[in-house]
């Protein structure tokens, strides 16, 4: 291999692409190509290497013990630690016959002693290394807002009026269409327009009577973007003009809308506001429909903006309640509504589900209402959902279920039975119910079941080990190897998600932790010092690799137009993606034995 081609291997490895022109020279110069065969020991406690290695081709193992750690790949590279601080408690051993790169160690800590961001990369801590990895993986990703178009973001049903119109009548109509702004029509295709302001400048400073022509006043002509001019350059104008809006107009020249820089500003920032005006503004199933089928781009758009996943999930978790509620209010008839509390429940209770994979709601009626009226309007909120793409539920978690529309008292029969006789279907129930959330109704109807609970398990720590033994539920890869020499796919959700949801979980019913968010829990849990701030912090990194992993599958599947399931193709991992799953999987391990720790499962049959 050429000095050349050296050098472009080595840059494309993280941190080897932050040293200079001349500290990587001296790096070549003083780097050798060795080769090692399958079973050769490398690294071990008494045996510290005078090299740090990067892999060319073939498998390392790392070791602790009898257990593997760590499995090295092509362009991975080991072991800093113990060429920095001389010693080791691991084992490092070739699986598959090497061929790697060894740099020399005085030059190797040379580095790391006269460039910071080689320095930073090895010495910080795990999730200091899980945010650098993620900045680097994501930073050059394309932001899809900037090639949005002015018809992409919302527009305001124009108030228009014409000319000769008076202008006490002209705000009368503005108030019907609920805006301050009136369009003036002149001529065919020449408009113009009064605003708030104008009004309080001309009419009220000037002491004009309010019958006067609202050509008198009006600006003109208005300045105007097409439907199809890109939304920067519409920003652009606004920004240019010192204006707060611009009218919208076709192909032809007719005003469609006006755009308000507010509305602009909010679709750069945060593309909901679009879809959450629209929610917002629906009079019909019709129209919730057609706003609740953008929810899609919208996770689009904010993942290609580099939004970390829980602050996507959390606003799309918001935009469903508001689905929801609307859903309620047009379906069930008013007298019904402040007698029950319609609740989600499991991801969706949590804001965590982001793609509509499946539904999980029930509806919790007042004692002494009669059930069976709610049961017509829930089996038509189930159709609805269907209707709208939320795929029905496989184990029936629905409202039209009648096991999930009831009164208080028959929930808190329930909850008592699944607490004093449990078995897996009692345990996943009640944590399905636990992580519910109130969406319309009387919400306080959920805050007296929560109460009930909770009390409840006081004193239950035998049954608080079972439920949270479900957490081990899943293997857990102890490698990357374990799954990228055997299958290419994976279920991230049972192998890495679930583990983590399921063990905070427990930890916040024992901790009696109202807050349903697994991010908020775990935030909770460390101010109680539940949790050590090592161990929250690297929950958190793992949580979010994890799901940005799966939500980053569920993308590809839409757009290959196949099932959305939750598994990932290993195989097509870039080596930085890697790298995050696999420290992932190493915290939940950890965190595996943590709760095992915790809820003394292991004494428990």
């Amino acid at each position: 291999m050429s000095l050349r081609d050296q050098k472009s291997f080595l840059s494309n490895i993280h941190p080897f692409e932050l040293l200079t022109e001349e500290q990587m020279d001296k790096c070549i110069r003083h780097m050798d190509i060795a080769y090692y065969p399958k079973d050769e020991v490398l690294i071990t406690p008494e045996n510290i290497p005078n090299h740090f290695f990067v892999i060319i081709k073939g498998i390392v193992h790392e070791y602790k013990e009898d257990e593997i750690l760590v499995d090295y790949h092509y362009q991975d590279s080991f072991d800093a630690n113990s060429l920095i601080y001389g010693k080791t408690n691991n084992s490092f051993k070739v699986y598959e016959d090497l061929i790697c790169y060894e740099i020399e160690k005085t030059i190797f800590l040379e580095l790391i002693e006269n460039n910071d961001g080689f320095k930073n990369f090895f010495l910080n801590n795990l999730v200091n290394k899980f945010q650098t990895l993620k900045d680097k993986e994501y930073a050059s990703e394309l932001s899809s807002f900037m090639i949005a178009k002015v018809e992409d973001t919302i527009l305001h049903p124009p108030c228009i009026v014409e000319k000769g119109t008076k202008l006490i009548d002209a705000i009368d109509k503005s108030m019907q269409y609920e805006t301050s702004t009136i369009i003036v029509k002149f001529d065919t295709h020449k408009y113009g327009i009064i605003t708030d302001s104008l009004l309080k400048i001309k009419v009220l400073l000037e002491g004009r009577d309010l019958s006067i022509p609202v050509e008198e006043i009006a600006i003109s002509p208005i300045l105007t973007v097409n439907l199809d001019d890109y939304l920067f350059e519409a920003l652009t104008l606004l920004i240019k003009k010192n204006i707060k809006r611009v009218g919208v107009v076709n192909n032809e020249g007719e005003i469609q809308g006006t755009l308000e820089q507010i509305d602009v500003l909010s679709h750069f920032a945060n593309h909901t506001y679009v879809v959450d005006s629209k929610i917002k503004n629906a009079r019909t199933l019709k129209d919730l429909k057609e706003a609740s089928g953008e929810l899609v781009d919208t996770v689009k758009t904010l993942n290609a903006k580099g939004v970390k996943v829980h602050h996507i999930s959390n606003l799309i978790g918001q935009l469903n309640t508001k689905v929801y509620k609307k859903i309620y209010k047009f379906v069930v008839p008013e007298e019904l509504q402040n007698n029950a509390c319609l609740i989600v429940m499991g991801s969706e209770g949590r804001n965590e589900q982001i793609i509509k994979t499946d539904q999980d709601n029930a509806l919790v009626v007042k004692d002494g209402t009669d059930v069976e009226q709610y049961r017509p309007y829930m089996q038509q909120i189930t159709e609805t959902l269907i209707d709208f793409g939320y795929p029905p539920c496989e184990g029936n978690i629905m409202v039209s279920n009648p096991f999930w529309c009831k009164t208080v008292n028959d929930y808190k029969k329930d909850t008592a039975r699944w607490i004093e006789a449990p078995d897996m279907q009692n345990y996943m129930d009640l944590a399905i119910f636990f992580d519910s959330f109130a969406v319309a109704g009387d919400k306080e109807l959920l805050i007296n079941l929560k109460d009930d609970l909770f009390n409840k398990l006081h004193d239950k720590d035998v049954f608080m080990a079972y439920f949270a033994r479900a957490t081990l539920t899943f293997d857990t890869p102890s490698t990357v190897a374990n799954f990228m020499t055997k299958t290419y796919n994976i279920d991230i959700k049972k192998t890495g998600v679930f583990p983590i949801v399921q063990g905070i979980r427990s930890l916040s019913l024992r901790e009696r932790i109202r807050e349903t968010t697994t991010v908020k829990r775990i935030k909770i849990l460390q101010q109680k010092k539940i949790l050590e701030a090592e161990m929250a912090n690297e929950l958190l990194e793992a949580f979010d690799v994890l799901n940005t992993l799966r939500l980053k599958a569920h993308l590809q599947k839409i757009q290959d137009s196949k099932k959305i399931n939750n598994e990932i193709d290993t195989h097509s991992l870039g080596k930085i993606e890697r790298d995050l799953l696999k420290d992932s999987f190493k915290i939940v391990n950890n965190f595996k034995k943590f709760i095992t720790y915790v809820f003394k499962i292991d004494k428990i049959s």
